[in-house]
């Protein structure tokens, strides 16, 4: 299906309007309000941008609720995110958080994220702060995010291009992060050619999402959180995914006119 402009702002609306219905009492909105709130601040410490780093790593493939529940205790053993003392770990720092039975244990995780305290704090140290960094490096590149999301992934370590760009949401940017719940329902809605993980879709999601925010004006990362949720049900959030991987609720659906999974002949009847 090929969506004009005006068809694919029909279709978040819609999505949006579904899940204020789903709404677990006011968890949806007060994800989306908080993500309207997000405002990136250069001069924020180093502190915030590595706190955020870490949680994100850890967060990749695990639900947001466990590294929550967890993030007392992984800041603790991160010096509370404070860059200039986990830049001085070492092998036995090392061997007391693989034996710590509050945080996750995972070996490279941990590994990495010692080793990206020490990349972010050479560039604070050259920059005068890591906010500052990312503040001029957009201010040399032509506000290109994705340039910026490919910069951090070259530099950083556990970190991919999809994470990157997460990394830079969350930090306050505005973009869009395509995890494998955005990626299912834009492909079944026809707006990407598969539901891949690649560089090429990772882009067309980017221009799809633009689309969306043009009008009314939105927030990307509001757009993220919409298909991230009618995909995935987001953490908490709503009542059910809509467009789940194996058992999509196509009869409850408000988007099945614009949808060529359901126009698939054995999916016409609803679910």
């Amino acid at each position: 299906m090929n969506h004009d402009d005006e068809t694919a702002r029909t279709i978040f609306s819609l999505a949006f309007m579904k899940l204020r219905e789903l709404s677990i009492k006011d968890n949806f909105y007060n994800e989306i309000l908080e993500r309207r709130r997000r405002v990136f601040d250069e001069s924020k410490p180093d502190s915030f941008f590595y706190e955020i780093l870490v949680r994100d790593i850890f967060n990749a493939g695990m639900k947001a609720s466990v590294i929550t529940s967890k993030l007392p205790f992984i800041k603790e053993t991160f010096a509370d995110f404070d860059i200039k003392q986990v830049s001085n770990y070492d092998d036995s720092n090392l061997s007391k958080m693989l034996k710590n039975p509050r945080i996750i244990k995972n070996k490279r995780k941990l590994c990495d994220c010692i080793l990206n305290a020490k990349t972010m704090k050479g560039l604070s140290d050259e920059y005068g702060s890591f906010g500052k960094y990312l503040g001029k490096y957009l201010s040399s590149h032509s506000d290109n995010l994705q340039d910026l999301a490919l910069e951090l992934a070259h530099r950083f370590s556990s970190v991919g291009y999809t994470l990157a760009l997460n990394y830079l949401k969350d930090v306050g940017m505005d973009t869009i992060k395509p995890d494998v719940h955005v990626l299912r329902v834009l492909y079944r809605l026809g707006f990407l050619d598969s539901e891949k993980s690649s560089e090429q879709n990772i882009q067309k999601t980017i221009r799809v999402a633009e689309k969306m925010k043009a009008f009314p004006y939105e927030e990307l990362s509001v757009i993220d959180a919409v298909f991230w949720m009618y995909g995935g049900a987001g953490d908490g959030h709503v009542k059910k995914a809509m467009c789940n991987k194996n058992r999509p609720f196509c009869g409850e659906c408000p988007l099945t006119a614009y949808c060529s999974y359901y126009c698939r002949a054995d999916l016409k009847e609803p679910t």
